[in-house]
């Protein structure tokens, strides 16, 4: 029997923007102007957006396959994570047969490794 494969999916899409204004709109306003603020309310809106990051979505504590899809992003093959995990290249916690590695120390980690090329 043949096991299903999973679909990768991007998590990064952000909601979308939603952007209220109390204010009635007159009758007798000029549109280019009500457009004009419009515009202006919805590029404030996102840009507001873009500074807040979900916190409750992102977890610190990963195993090695979370690790993969959301911090090395899949540029790195899965038994490569595990053969640096073994040769002890990536800090990582083991337990039993699983390997923890923690979010914020790996990103620590990366961009120690980035000041190393420079």
């Amino acid at each position: 029997m043949r096991t299903p494969t999973r679909r990768k999916t991007n998590r990064s899409i952000n909601p979308a923007v939603i952007v209220h204004t109390a204010q009635p709109i007159e009758q007798r306003a000029d549109p280019n102007q009500l457009i004009q603020q419009l515009a202006q309310q919805m590029a404030q809106a996102l840009f507001q957006q873009q500074h807040v990051q979900p916190v409750q979505n992102r977890r610190n504590t990963l195993t090695v396959k979370e690790a993969l899809e959301e911090v090395f992003e899949n540029s790195i093959s899965e038994y490569k994570l595990y053969s640096m995990l073994r040769a002890g290249n990536i800090p990582h916690v083991k337990i039993g047969a699983k390997y923890l590695l923690r979010r914020d120390t790996l990103e620590a980690w990366m961009r120690q490794q980035e000041q190393g090329y420079r």
